[in-house]
């Protein structure tokens, strides 16, 4: 790791990113006061008041500050596992919202193991998943949704990250490798998601949402599962490193119009972009 983009990420301006780098990246045991200050000034108030999906990224922003579920009132959750346990769906925003839990550090409940182990029941024969309400009502195998597959590899990533089982690891992973990840396997020249420039998958866009998944975070889930050196994940590699500007520093290419965690400019060096990239060259040495 270069020791100046270390020095970068430590700098004050940032507490979240500051605090993951000394936890995740240096292997440190930081305080997490000054982040829990910093993330609970930038929500509202009463966030756990919040429904419906704003609810859903104000635990992605607590998770993605690297916080702790003992950080956070226990009660604050409550709707997290109400929403579950009711009306899980295998859509974009329950695995979402898995994905942060798992990462405050509650896979181990009852209810999130049990969703774990029923997901590779949910899987299309291809290995994707799709809305659950949808599948009931088609008589034949549909194709499964990229955008929710994004954020079931995000999810893998996290379980895999704390030794947490599942399974339903080969049957997704296959799915992204066999299209070379962010493209249609009927024309492997062409992206699944295509949108504007700084809104496609394989563009440094942060933080994530239900749509759209950035290829930093692509790029490190796959390390995190040992991809990270597999001669199938080097395209990946080079056009995350194409963002790469002449001091080191990775540069963001889109964000979100409203961002759940303070916005960084597009077109500049981004904190979390750097994070993460060096999050995933971190997993390839493992």
């Amino acid at each position: 790791m270069s020791d100046a983009i270390i020095s970068w990420l430590l700098e004050d301006d940032n507490p979240a990113v500051r605090y993951r780098t000394q936890k995740e990246l240096l292997d440190e045991l930081p305080d997490s006061t000054q982040t829990k200050e910093w993330i609970f000034d930038k929500l509202p108030s009463k966030w756990y008041d919040t429904n419906g999906l704003w609810y859903r990224y104000y635990v992605t922003a607590l998770a993605e500050s690297g916080l702790s579920y003992s950080d956070i009132p226990r009660e604050h959750f409550d709707k997290a596992f109400f929403e579950l346990e009711t009306k899980f769906d295998c859509n974009c925003g329950d695995f979402m919202l898995l994905t942060a839990m798992v990462k405050l550090g509650l896979g181990n409940e009852k209810l999130i193991q049990n969703i774990t182990d029923s997901l590779s029941s949910m899987q299309l024969p291809a290995g994707g998943f799709l809305c659950s309400h949808r599948v009931g009502k088609l008589k034949y195998a549909p194709k499964s949704c990229y955008k929710a597959n994004l954020h079931a590899l995000m999810f893998l990533a996290e379980c895999h990250k704390r030794e947490i089982k599942t399974r339903f690891e080969n049957k997704l992973i296959d799915y992204f490798l066999k299209r070379n990840i962010f493209y249609k396997t009927s024309d492997l020249a062409q992206l699944v998601l295509y949108s504007r420039e700084g809104w496609r998958t394989i563009d440094t866009f942060y933080p994530f949402e239900l749509m759209r998944v950035g290829i930093q975070n692509v790029v490190e889930s796959f390390s995190a599962l040992g991809y990270g050196m597999d001669e199938r994940l080097q395209k990946a590699w080079e056009i995350l490193s194409g963002n790469e500007d002449n001091s080191g520093k990775m540069c963001l290419t889109g964000t979100l119009s409203k961002s759940y965690l303070p916005k960084e400019k597009v077109g500049k060096p981004s904190k979390w972009i750097a994070f993460y990239t060096l999050l995933a060259k971190k997993h390839c040495t493992y």
